[in-house]
């Protein structure tokens, strides 16, 4: 399913019969005719917006702001963090482990290790072939610390993008900048470059980007593996959870719980039934799961993922019984897990093949490896390992708009290859780029397609981004 500009013209001309167009741009959510949004808040102004501070946004506002950028970062929760904090993913998968993510990483090892000490194998590349987690609160505290040390930077949480600012450009829009809800009223940021973070693409799709939803088919982009005939679907969501002993002496029933996989932090393998007797002995007491996945029917759609929340905690009822009896407390994440919802069409698309072939294009801004990781989609074995590859920066460009880049896993991919891209690492690579692509526009006063590739490359690498990867 596509949303592409005709679209956006068609809801914008049906906008202008009701009078919903300022003066001298347009707003997704606006005043109506004769009526003016009087607030108490006065504009913001700034050479970067960033929405959304999970994954991506927060690399990217850091990155911005390090290249000398005056930067807002928008986060509609109360805290920042993303998806290890709200949805309970703190645990990582892929790589490059580098810049930003690295920081992350090494300040929650060093300081929140579940055990109470360092990881003494962890190395300087945040990685040792184990699996590592670790509590929500504490990707909280190392992110609220890493924003703090950041001059010129301000955070405001519980902020949500209820409108984009979008002016005629040419034979583009340009975004110059997002309207916010703050505490019952409406407050404006005017950005030169403004960055959607948001995990979901609510911005670029105010703005009118065209986007991409649920799976192509293997012969809309030429990809080896895929479906035969495009469904629209995207990957299913999960709930996910932390138990955590409360009782002395409690055995964790693993081989009681029904399809709940679980993870101790520092272990090189999942916890299983079999694994029983060796997880006693180890006697982590503390436990990461993957609850229940559930199928939302429109992830773009609050209500509907609200629904299939609910019959994810109607499937893990009889699970939460035998936690509880067991001597168990079960913290369940605030949201459920949602792996895609819009990709948003750039100057490229990233495609399977690039992956499979390894492709490290000319306006690579970010390495990545990971596999191709589509939950509800059959790939063979033998063509799901894949080598590392590059991302373009293309990928990061809307088609059609100035003034907006994309950020995480929203870049323009198809769903075999964003399966791949989706994962924290790989994110936190990609908005650093975006950040210091942002801010290199801003500063310097040109279009974001107009940025020296080179410089921001050079730039990039003396971030330390280009390592880990050969």
């Amino acid at each position: 399913m596509r949303n592409d500009r005709r679209d956006f013209l068609a809801k914008m001309a049906a906008g202008m019969a009701l009078g919903i167009v300022a003066p001298s741009s347009v707003w997704a959510v606006g005043e109506k005719r004769g009526e003016k949004a009087k607030s108490k808040y006065p504009k913001l102004k700034c050479d970067v917006a960033v929405v959304g501070a999970g994954p991506g946004g927060v690399p990217a506002a850091i990155a911005a702001a390090r290249q000398g950028a005056k930067v807002i970062l928008l986060e509609e929760d109360n805290m920042p963090g993303g998806a290890p904090v709200d949805m309970y993913v703190p645990f990582i998968c892929g790589s490059p482990r580098v810049g930003v993510f690295r920081e992350m990483i090494q300040e929650l090892n060093a300081h929140h290790t579940i055990g109470g000490k360092p990881c003494s194998t962890f190395g300087k590349t945040g990685s040792d072939g184990k699996n590592h987690w670790w509590m929500p609160s504490s990707f909280a505290e190392v992110v609220y610390n890493m924003i703090d040390k950041e001059p010129n930077f301000t955070l405001m949480c519980g902020a949500p993008v209820v409108g984009v600012s979008v002016k005629a450009d040419g034979n583009r829009n340009r975004v110059t900048g997002v309207r916010i809800m703050r505490n019952g009223e409406y407050q404006d940021i005017e950005a030169a470059v403004t960055i959607d973070a948001t995990g979901n693409g609510l911005v670029a799709d105010l703005a009118g980007c065209e986007y991409m939803y649920g799976s192509e088919a293997k012969s809309d982009y030429n990809e080896p593996v895929g479906i035969e005939v495009a469904d629209g679907k995207v990957q299913p969501c999960t709930w996910m959870l932390i138990s955590e002993r409360i009782k002395r002496n409690a055995v964790l029933p693993i081989d009681k719980l029904k399809g709940s996989s679980a993870v101790e932090d520092n272990l090189n393998r999942w916890v299983t039934a079999p694994d029983k007797e060796d997880m006693i002995r180890r006697d982590a007491g503390i436990y990461l799961h993957w609850g229940k996945t559930v199928y939302c029917k429109d992830t773009r759609d609050p209500l509907l993922l609200a629904q299939a929340q609910m019959e994810a905690l109607d499937k893990l009822r009889e699970n939460l019984a035998i936690w509880h009896e067991a001597g168990y407390a079960v913290h369940l994440a605030p949201k459920i897990g949602v792996r895609e919802v819009r990709r948003i069409k750039g100057e490229y698309v990233l495609t399977a093949n690039d992956l499979i072939q390894g492709v490290m294009p000319d306006d690579k801004i970010a390495n990545a490896h990971y596999s191709f990781d589509v939950w509800g989609m059959k790939i063979p074995e033998e063509m799901k390992h894949i080598g590392p590859y590059g991302i373009p920066y293309r990928c990061l460009v809307p088609l059609n708009t100035e003034g907006l880049l994309t950020a995480g896993r929203i870049v323009s991919a198809t769903r075999v290859a964003h399966s791949s891209l989706r994962v924290q690492p790989i994110c936190s690579n990609i908005g650093m780029a975006a950040g210091t692509a942002a801010a290199m526009s801003a500063l310097q006063k040109t279009g974001l397609r107009s940025i020296d590739i080179k410089d921001l490359q050079g730039r990039l690498i003396r971030m330390g981004l280009f390592e880990g990867i050969k």
